[in-house]
């Protein structure tokens, strides 16, 4: 088993050979780099030609004579590549030591993980900053969490490892967000309606400078673009609030199965349980956020952690207690959600 390493790539030679040059010195599973160069100007053209011949380097170069943009390029790559895994990483990324290894080691745990993120700034863990000793000292304290994963609503497209029997289930990335944005959370989503899991491998590192890679005066246009086409197909996701004040063996059945589902397709659940009753007992999951609060004062803590809540507002709460829910209800035009007495 191999992996093919697909980078997209649109000038910007510093950061394009700062992520190569980590590959080669981070990566000790057996590889291919499949570098897909966007019409890039002369300087990074000549530095992917040049790769050619590094003899320290499996790779193929392809070339466009136009920058046919993000999406369009990794499909490429992943039209050229052959191996058992493929690894979409942006040129704006430095590689932390160990950090394929561990992807394609958490990617084999389960028949079920279909894709899979490292750790980075974005997704756990900031370095003191971008030097590659900070970032080394970063992956080294990761690597601590090795064997270990969080499931995720959607993997990020900065850094992912695919199976290839899930290429070979749903295809590539959907043209239709060309040239970028939200066809990374998009692939993931049908990943998932193939029975696939997204997950972060929590050993794991990569680095990522956000954005550098895709800087342009269209940025914005390109990502609203990008998001009303993703909740076209899937609806805006929402954010749910269960609350738990008494046992009830029924209502945590009901929150388990409702959480897993609404996070499967990119939704938000917190979950705000009396400090005193039993825990869930739910796989951890990205989307899924569990907090206890003390039992004195319970309620009045639970309105207040409801009311400061500013702008990402629940869409939906459901309450286990008829006088709270019949409160929260009189107040409805203050946090704005839907209130359903479970």
């Amino acid at each position: 088993m191999s992996c093919d390493i697909i980078i997209p790539i649109w000038n910007k030679k510093e950061l394009t050979q700062n992520c190569i040059e980590s590959i080669i010195r981070n990566t000790q599973y057996p590889y291919r780099i499949i570098a897909v160069d966007n019409a890039s100007q002369a300087p990074t053209k000549e530095y992917l030609e040049s790769l050619k011949t590094d003899k320290r380097l499996n790779f193929t170069l392809i070339r466009n004579e136009e920058n046919l943009g993000n999406t369009k390029a990794v499909n490429q790559g992943i039209e050229r590549s052959s191996a058992g895994f493929i690894c979409i990483l942006d040129n704006d990324t430095v590689v932390g030591k160990g950090w394929l290894i561990e992807m394609v080691s958490i990617a084999q745990s389960r028949k079920d993980i279909g894709i899979v993120n490292p750790c980075s700034n974005t997704l756990a863990k900031w370095p003191k900053s971008s030097s590659q000793a900070d970032i080394d000292t970063c992956a080294q304290d990761c690597f601590q969490l090795k064997g270990q994963y969080l499931v995720l609503g959607a993997c990020v497209g900065f850094c992912t490892v695919v199976k290839r029997e899930v290429i070979d289930k749903i295809g590539g990335w959907d043209e239709i967000f060309s040239p970028g944005y939200f066809d990374d959370t998009d692939y993931s989503l049908r990943a998932q309606a193939a029975g696939y899991k997204s997950v972060c491998a929590r050993g794991a590192y990569v680095y990522h400078c956000e954005h550098a890679s895709f800087k342009n005066k269209n940025l914005e246009k390109h990502f609203k673009r990008g998001r009303d086409l993703f909740y076209q197909r899937y609806g805006k996701p929402k954010r749910l609030l269960y609350v738990v004040s008494k046992e009830n063996p029924d209502y945590y059945n009901l929150i388990r199965q409702n959480s897993a589902d609404l996070a499967s397709r990119g939704n938000w659940t917190w979950i705000f349980l009396k400090e005193s009753l039993p825990a869930l007992g739910m796989e951890k999951h990205a989307n899924i956020r569990h907090f206890s609060l003390p039992s004195s004062f319970f309620n009045l803590r639970l309105v207040w952690r409801i009311l400061k809540r500013q702008k990402k507002k629940f869409d939906q709460i459901y309450v286990d207690n008829e006088k709270m829910a019949g409160f929260l209800k009189t107040i409805t035009f203050i946090h704005k959600a839907k209130i359903q007495k479970i």
